[in-house]
């Protein structure tokens, strides 16, 4: 019995030694580095047919990632090409035939003006000026036709350009991107591989900035705020320890730890406070213990 009360106790004997001496030095706690981590995901679908990082590797934005199978992509955009070509050619002869047109219309408009001062003097009959007045119409008409023939051809060479920006785009996407600098931490994928779109290539942590939680008691919060440094040791014995600053104070309380059941235990309640740090000499690895002391 003796056994079981110390094994539930502890915990709290733990919190209350913690808040009873918060006044006494300066706040702290201990916790485990965290990084902010990115997965990086596939834009199109296809075959892995080549790898361009491992795990352990630095990225860079714009790094290449790998190479996902562009054959159907490369096919799509040939074809596309030469519909472009086809449309171009298209759109070459419509304007041709609405220079056609137009001096055809000016012609005829000639005739059609002499035919109604000629028709006023009597030179000449009605079914002459009818011809006349005819022959101007259906010039109009067709200048009317070779000008949306114009606009039909310009239209299916913009659709024609749309798609090949879609194939451009997509073809882009089979050379998935780093989207920033950092490690990489897991590698979901191997040469040969069937990915679909949005499954996960790689994850990408950025050292160069980390952070710790810990954990403080009601007593302490009045000792901290906003942007106050912090002190890191690692205690690996080798390295000096490093600067941070506080980002964060939680505005809520929880109950720590999480796996305490007692009544006595869970009355005791700590805010969450989170250190950010310049980690550039990439000292600090994620899942690293540290003890933090707030200055």
């Amino acid at each position: 019995m003796k056994n079981v009360l110390l094994r539930y106790s502890w915990p709290l004997l733990f919190l209350v030694m913690v808040s009873c001496g918060g006044n006494n030095s300066a706040p702290g706690g201990s916790g485990l580095i965290e990084a902010t981590e990115v997965i990086i995901s596939a834009k199109a679908a296809g075959h892995i047919e080549q790898l361009f990082i491992s795990e352990g590797d630095i990225v860079r934005p714009n790094d290449t990632i790998a190479l996902i199978d562009t054959t159907t992509i490369r096919l799509q955009l040939n074809q596309a090409d030469a519909l472009k070509l086809s449309a171009e050619t298209q759109l070459e002869i419509a304007g041709i035939n609405i220079e056609q047109v137009h001096l055809n219309l000016s012609l005829v408009k000639k005739e059609f003006d002499r035919a109604k001062n000629l028709i006023k003097t009597g030179s000449l009959n009605q079914q002459q000026y009818d011809q006349a007045e005819t022959a101007y119409s259906q010039a109009i008409l067709s200048k009317k036709q070779a000008e949306a023939a114009k606009r039909s051809a310009d239209a299916n060479l913009q659709k024609i350009l749309a798609e090949i920006a879609i194939l451009t785009k997509q073809y882009t996407d089979c050379f998935p991107l780093a989207l920033g600098k950092g490690v990489v931490t897991d590698k979901f994928i191997e040469v040969g591989e069937l990915v679909n779109m949005g499954a996960p290539l790689i994850k990408i942590a950025n050292l160069d900035t980390v952070l710790v939680k810990v954990y403080l008691p009601a007593s302490d919060l009045t000792q901290i705020k906003l942007g106050d440094k912090a002190e890191i040791d690692p205690e690996d014995e080798s390295s000096q320890p490093l600067t941070g600053t506080v980002i964060w104070i939680s505005p809520e309380a929880e109950f720590t730890p999480k796996n305490v059941q007692t009544k006595e235990a869970r009355a005791n309640l700590v805010y969450a406070v989170k250190i950010s740090i310049s980690n550039l000499q990439q000292i600090l690895k994620i899942g690293m213990p540290v003890s933090v002391k707030i200055l």
